[in-house]
């Protein structure tokens, strides 16, 4: 009987870690439309679409016939990542910032290989902006459209995550993936 409590007790445990850790509570769409976002590292809910959130990291998304628009923020005062092409970071087209301690942003776009990553040469990034306050850190970003979503794909695989350092090689302290449906 003592087994079978302590073998439930560590399914229960398990499955609790399993559900929280990217719990996602609806589906992410998105459709291109006219957008009116503004990148200066503040996340208006009017200005996106499409939003998830992931334990205290929140995601917002929009698109254009040109263009994907995304903020990311969380709680960290180090620096914050969101890449696209894959659910892993080997393959995706990821950029990562932080703003330092002089109060300026600093970000780049980066590939991941393997569970590393490294610069790589692109056009992909056409602005971005970065605000600390109060513990949270958010970043928003602007990138070419045909740099993150495949011609004809219907779905735009992201990840992200959360360092707790200002540097782009510390290691993250926080991850999460999803898939946004392209309508």
């Amino acid at each position: 009987m003592m087994k079978n409590l302590a073998t439930l007790v560590a399914l229960t445990a398990f499955l609790f870690a399993a559900s929280a850790v990217g719990a996602q509570t609806k589906p992410v769409e998105l459709s291109p439309s006219e957008t009116w976002v503004t990148v200066d590292g503040v996340s208006a809910a009017s200005e996106y679409t499409a939003t998830a959130e992931s334990g205290k990291t929140k995601l917002s998304f929009a698109r254009d016939k040109d263009n994907v628009y995304v903020s990311i923020a969380g709680e960290t005062t180090g620096w914050i990542a969101v890449g696209f092409g894959s659910l892993k970071m080997n393959g995706a087209l990821m950029f990562i910032g932080f703003v330092g301690t002089d109060g300026k942003a600093q970000g780049k776009l980066q590939n991941g290989k393997g569970h590393t990553h490294a610069d790589v040469a692109s056009d992909a990034l056409v602005q971005f902006a970065m605000k600390e306050t109060n513990g949270v850190t958010t970043l928003e970003l602007v990138l070419k459209g045909t740099s993150v979503i495949a011609n004809d794909a219907k779905v735009l695989p992201v990840i992200w995550a959360l360092g707790g350092a200002d540097s782009f090689v510390s290691p993250h302290r926080s991850r999460g993936s999803l898939t946004v449906t392209l309508k």
